[in-house]
């Protein structure tokens, strides 16, 4: 059973990556160097941090309801599990989040590791950080993709000005 839950885990962090490549490749994903941006900006860096949002997720909500950022502005998002469930943070687009959805559900029942940089998920009890760079402004939003989650509110709008 564990060599088939690691094949698993491995068909699901191919798929997701195929799946958030084709996504981002459509929304004009562009490389710099070894990173690559996506239309909401890129993986940061901590020395470039600005400010830290911390944001608490229980049985089905975020006790942040809006985030507003600058353009330029690199954030340390520290996402604190208090639920009984699994939850995610994830930053993009409206398409990139339904995007993302989509292939959430189709994988429902699988341990979800998440191989791209817009996205952190925590188990029950724990405490994980995203670091993400915006560089260019526009709506977009944060969520919990896990099936079910964002459609009972679990997302937010996150304006880039």
């Amino acid at each position: 059973m564990k060599t088939r839950n690691t094949f698993l885990s491995a068909a699901l962090i191919a798929t997701f990556a195929r799946t958030s490549l084709s996504t981002a490749s459509a929304d004009g994903m562009k490389h710099h160097g070894a990173q690559a941006e996506m239309s909401i900006g890129h993986k940061g860096i901590a020395k470039d941090v600005n400010r830290t949002i911390t944001i608490e997720a229980s049985e089905i909500a975020f006790d942040v309801k809006n985030i507003d950022v600058k353009a330029g502005e690199t954030i340390r998002f520290v996402l604190i599990n208090k639920g009984e469930q699994p939850h995610e943070l994830a930053l993009g687009s409206a398409d990139e989040q339904s995007a993302h959805r989509d292939m959430m559900a189709e994988m429902a029942g699988m341990k979800m590791e998440h191989a791209e940089g817009n996205s952190v998920s925590t188990e029950p009890g724990e405490t994980k950080e995203l670091i993400w760079t915006f560089t260019k402004a526009g709506a977009f939003e944060f969520a919990c993709n896990y099936p079910g989650h964002a459609e009972l509110g679990m997302t937010g709008p996150l304006m880039v000005k």
